[in-house]
């Protein structure tokens, strides 16, 4: 070969070399700028697909939890569904901590304009080479749109929406508006959002109170939130007492851990060094809550340390503030979020009413929901603490429960259901709904509703027969009925009048009085049931009721009889909230004002958005109110109700029991309050001492309640009071000047005229006054016997109609 054709071939492979680099540039052009052209078409298709937002309005977005405060504006519970947060303004939080958080997060957050992208290619090179988006590189404005407009998904397309939303941010905010916008809309773990809710979970104090050190390890633990959280719960070591020792209850199904005899051991050492109450102790020792100690996490330390040296790589500590710093013994101090001593069923009833009054106001289920738990709500409310503890206190005490047990589910029994409420009002003081169970969204027995027995008789009957123009000194035939139903569990007392039917809770009296407030018995029902639906009485069974009452065949089982509204064999019953209610009609001169847990909800903007009006319905003229509360008073002084008496204050009220022993009613008032007990088992078996107990615990947590009270007066009307003298009773009877007796003939309207005797033979005669005084001798025998047998259909925890007699 020769030189010149071996020179032809260099230059012919060099040929080849050169126009094959030369196709693979153009390939390589050609799939980047198609790579590009795909990576464009996506983040324009990513960023048209993103709901529009206002920058401008940012604290709209960021989700605040709401606040429940009691009658004094303290603060009572924060009402967290999944996450705890609570705004604060930048100008409140301290200097180290803003710091800290650009330090560790955005050290050019400063300087770029929302994007930055030698940090964020870097990132992408970095999680394409691992094939994982391991690498964030998102500026704090990048995150602050994650927070509050995309989502916590790692994709392409969310990253293209981050830097979109981060844009319009910048073009709108300042940058210490945006930084104010991450602080509070960051992950703090715990179930903690933002900085002010990480600052009262870790230490119970004010974001403002932070010293560097405190700062610097909440900062830390945004980026993994699960691994850098200050402390971890641990169970106590064999021998390890409860001595300086951060302790938390915490509750058992939020673990999926069993109570142990270790549990109930550390929760009485607990108690008994005041550390926690009888309330928190009970639910210790019921299994619902486990004692857990809250250990430093070493790895939240090692987090902390480097977000203060890089402080310091760039300027903003000295090296002695960073080395006193990393020294600071950190102190755990674990704040409540909610009010020690109190069970969650007040609360619970404030979110009920909050979510209807949204509803109302025209949202949605999900919407209500969304607003109730993160729309910064401040929901003023009537709680009184003291008296909500005192109720606590005391259904707490074994004392006042007699038989008690556990049922199936191992849940403590008898149970009980109070409500105490200002009659004026309708404000709710204290409201709960069992005892030795914790947790949310149990069964509130105060709202759940029970047959109420004779506590029906002064707002069935007797308010019915007033409206009607009868009166206290009507007279009435209390003696054995024909059949022998219904029974008085208290003996007859023959002619007397209605304030004795009252008194001694006669069952003959009420259905007498009932059975004529019309010709049939259907419309006397109606009559009664007319003015308990008027006071909110929402349990009422009718015959058209199927749909509602799935369960109940209401044609056949209803409340439309006179055993269901006269002695309170009710098919489902009524609620001791609204028993409570109906009630303090009495002493509020017959207005009715329905019972209430909400008085004011105001925004996070601090708009009012709900102010409750207080509407009262009159249900009874003020003087025939007034007379009710004048026959209560009786008997509660020498009446059925007499457990429920204390000296020192006017009280008036009605007990009630129900057939087989099921449930002890106890509704009574003072000028003051009104309030109902009622006690049963869940599963409606009879009680043990049932006569007395709901009066016993009545008059235990009322006297208590009255303790710093004055005594005075039921409020009387100025004026159309009338007394007459009652040969029959032997005492002067008060009388409503428009319903007051011409003569006393007309009292006793309502004795049935006695019958002509038939003209007949001698003979014949002579028979029947045999037969007359076989049948006195029958009535003599059946005075004074038991209550009559009962027949009924049985609903929700086993209550049903009952035909039977409703005792005391």
């Amino acid at each position: 070969m020769t030189r010149k054709t071996r020179a032809e071939g260099r230059e012919a492979h060099s040929l080849r070399w050169s126009s094959a680099f030369k196709i693979l540039f153009l390939i390589i052009i050609i799939i980047g700028i198609t790579t590009a052209g795909l990576a464009a078409a996506y983040a324009v298709t990513a960023i048209s697909q993103s709901p529009e937002i206002d920058p401008t309005n940012v604290r709209e977005a960021i989700a605040e939890t709401s606040v429940v405060l009691d009658k004094n504006g303290d603060p009572v519970e924060k009402l967290v569904q999944n996450e705890f947060s609570e705004y604060v303004p930048i100008d409140k939080m301290p200097e180290h901590l803003k710091q800290a958080a650009v330090a560790i997060e955005d050290q050019r957050f400063y300087e770029h304009n929302g994007v930055d992208f030698r940090r964020l290619i870097s990132a992408t090179v970095r999680n394409l080479r691992n094939m994982s988006f391991s690498q964030g590189g998102s500026t704090i404005t990048m995150q602050v749109a994650k927070n509050l407009y995309t989502s916590q998904v790692q994709s392409f397309a969310r990253k293209f929406q981050d830097i979109y939303y981060a844009f319009q941010l910048e073009s709108n905010l300042s940058k210490e508006q945006i930084l104010e916008a991450y602080l509070n809309s960051a992950a703090f773990s715990k179930g903690t959002i933002g900085v002010q809710a990480a600052a009262k979970t870790f230490f119970d104090k004010d974001v403002s109170d932070l010293t560097l050190a405190e700062s610097a390890m909440i900062i830390g633990i945004t980026n993994r939130p699960s691994d850098y959280t200050p402390y971890k719960l641990a169970p106590f070591e064999d021998g390890e007492g409860i001595d300086n020792l951060e302790i938390t209850l915490v509750a058992a199904d939020s673990l999926g851990e069993e109570s142990t005899d270790r549990d109930k051991e550390l929760g009485k050492a607990l108690f008994e060094a005041d550390e926690i109450d009888s309330f928190e102790y009970s639910q210790v020792l019921s299994g619902d809550m486990l004692v857990r100690k809250a250990v430093s996490n070493p790895t939240s330390k090692k987090r902390q340390k480097l977000i203060l040296h890089k402080m310091h790589d760039l300027g903003m500590i000295e090296e002695s503030t960073m080395t006193a710093a990393i020294d600071e013994p950190i102190e755990l101090d674990l704040g409540a979020r909610t009010t020690k001593g109190i069970s969650s069923y007040y609360v619970d009833a404030v979110k009920d009413e909050v979510l209807d009054i949204l509803k109302e106001q025209g949202h949605d289920s999900k919407e209500a929901q969304q607003i109730l738990y993160n729309g910064g709500l401040r929901i003023e409310t009537p709680m009184d603490l003291d008296i909500q503890k005192i109720v606590e206190e005391k259904v707490s005490q074994n004392t006042y429960f007699p038989g008690r047990h556990k049922d199936k589910k191992g849940i403590i029994q008898p149970q009980v259901g109070i409500v105490i409420m200002d009659h004026q009002t309708g404000r709710v003081a204290s409201i709960v709904g069992g005892r030795g169970i914790g947790g949310n969204n149990i069964l509130n027995r105060a709202k759940n509703p029970r047959q109420p027995g004779s506590a029906i008789k002064p707002i069935g009957p007797y308010l019915a027969l007033f409206n009607k123009g009868g009166t206290a000194g009507d007279v009435y035939r209390d003696l054995p009925r024909p059949g022998g139903w219904p029974k008085n569990s208290t003996g007859y007392k023959g002619y007397t009048t209605v304030r004795n039917l009252i008194v001694n809770s006669s069952n003959v009296g009420a259905y007498l009085v009932g059975k004529g407030l019309a010709k049939g018995e259907d419309e006397a029902s109606k009559m009664m049931i007319e003015n308990l639906e008027k006071m909110n009485v929402s349990s009422i069974v009718e015959p058209e009721d199927n749909e509602r009452y799935v369960n109940i065949d209401t044609k056949k089982y209803n409340d439309m009889n006179l055993a269901s509204l006269t002695l309170g064999g009710m098919t489902v019953g009524i609620s001791p909230l609204e028993m409570a209610g109906a009630f303090s009609t009495f002493p509020n001169q017959g207005n009715f004002i329905a019972p209430s847990f909400v008085d004011k909800i105001t925004d996070k903007s601090g708009k009012v958005i709900y102010e409750n009006p207080r509407e009262e319905v009159e249900i009874i003229s003020p003087q025939n109110a007034y007379i009710m509360t004048d026959i209560l008073e009786n008997v509660v002084s020498r009446g059925t109700g007499t457990y429920a008496n204390f000296s020192g204050m006017h009280i008036a009220g009605k007990t009630g029991t129900t057939n087989r022993k099921r449930d002890s009613w106890f509704v009574g008032y003072t000028p003051y309050y009104t309030a109902s007990v009622w006690i049963g088992n869940d599963d409606n078996t009879p009680l043990w001492d049932y006569s007395r107990m709901a009066a016993r615990l009545w008059r235990a947590i009322m006297s208590d309640v009255h303790k710093d009270l004055a005594d005075k007066k039921f409020e009387a009307p100025e004026d159309g009071l009338y007394r007459k003298y009652i040969p029959v009773a032997g005492y002067t009877e008060l009388f409503a000047e428009s319903t007051a007796p011409s003569g006393l003939r007309n009292l006793y309207k309502n004795i049935p005229p006695k019958p002509k005797k038939p003209k007949v033979e001698k003979k014949e005669d002579n028979q029947e006054q045999n037969d007359n005084n076989n049948n006195g001798n029958s009535q003599q025998q059946g005075q004074g016997q038991g209550q009559g047998q009962g027949q009924g259909q049985g609903q929700g925890q086993g209550q049903g109609q009952g035909q039977g007699d409703q005792q005391n």
